[in-house]
């Protein structure tokens, strides 16, 4: 499948901006230790403000079409917190590497 949000282009998104993966991944782990299910578009949302409003940086932009990617990413981290986050099974998906398929 072709577009911006391929697993492709996921990975190189997150090698050039590691900080977010990390800002996700915390975040996603302070979340799981108060619930049981949670949602990334949530996380994203933090990220931003910690970002724009914390951080001061009124330029910083991420797409929502990266949610479905580091969502993955973090239940391969983190398998015992399989289900933390919904995930939705498409016919056709961005996700060739991640076993299922788009949000």
């Amino acid at each position: 499948m072709n577009g911006k949000w391929t697993h492709e282009n996921f990975q190189k998104f997150d090698a050039e901006n590691p900080d977010i993966y990390g800002y996700f991944k915390g975040f996603a782990l302070e979340a799981s230790k108060y619930r049981k299910k949670y949602s990334a578009k949530s996380i994203f949302h933090r990220i931003r403000w910690e970002t724009m409003i914390r951080g001061k940086d009124s330029e910083f932009k991420i797409d929502d079409g990266w949610i479905s990617h580091y969502s993955r990413k973090f239940l391969q981290e983190y398998p015992q917190l399989d289900g933390f986050f919904e995930t939705r099974v498409r016919k056709h998906s961005y996700h060739t590497n991640a076993g299922d398929a788009d949000e």
